[in-house]
């Protein structure tokens, strides 16, 4: 056996050695109780006992709201007036966006996943009105992907490439964006007036003719 693999054998050794000191722990103190502990209870104890950060919780709307993926998703929408956060990202092609810096244009900001079936509906919906309505008039749309729900970047532009995105697809790589925006089920926009006011959140996907609607 080489040296490279003793290193990983006592590594793994060490790792698993480690879980189940902690799975012990945690199921003695939870049958000390007599109470049963679920799988998301144990992930959440390794977690704090491994000094790990807590992942960044999001779901797609049909999981949230116990529909199938074949019966029609309710979207809700809610009027807002408060001053849009500010924020910088990459794109996909590397080019940088701040928020900031569009002031002066109306912006469909939508957060999503390549993995959310709602979100794949709304993207045919979203490239239709950018391509028909918005650029004409003067109205950027940012595709905010939350990456750090994603398996890889690689995920984002092959659906990109796919859908055949025509507005920027920007990379929240740590959900510093996502978690500023409050998002915790996807898709989610929102729409910002020209003086960089947010007047409406959408949660759930939009179509081709509510965002005429909205955008008249």
């Amino acid at each position: 056996m080489g040296k490279r693999n003793v290193s990983i054998f006592f590594l793994l050794l060490i790792v698993t050695t480690m879980v189940w000191t902690i799975y012990s722990s945690f199921f003695k103190e939870r049958t000390s109780e007599g109470e049963m502990f679920t799988e998301d209870e144990f992930i959440d104890f390794l977690y704090q006992n491994l000094g790990m950060e807590e992942p960044h919780d999001i779901v797609p709307l049909d999981a949230t709201d116990g529909h199938s993926h074949d019966e029609e998703l309710e979207t809700s929408y809610q009027p807002m007036n408060v001053e849009a956060l500010d924020f910088q990202l990459k794109t996909i092609h590397n080019e940088t966006i701040r928020l900031s810096e569009l002031k002066g244009k109306k912006i469909l900001l939508n957060f999503w996943t390549s993995w959310c079936p709602p979100c794949k509906e709304e993207m045919q919906e979203l490239n239709e009105f950018y391509d028909q309505y918005a650029i004409r008039n003067d109205i950027e749309i940012l595709a905010i992907n939350v990456t750090d729900q994603e398996f890889s970047i690689d995920d984002v532009r092959d659906f990109s490439v796919q859908y055949q995105l025509q507005f920027p697809v920007l990379l929240d790589e740590r959900g510093e964006v996502s978690k500023k925006y409050q998002i915790m089920t996807i898709p989610t926009s929102f729409i910002i007036h020209e003086d960089g006011t947010v007047i409406e959140k959408i949660v759930g996907p939009v179509t081709k003719d509510v965002l005429l609607e909205k955008f008249q």
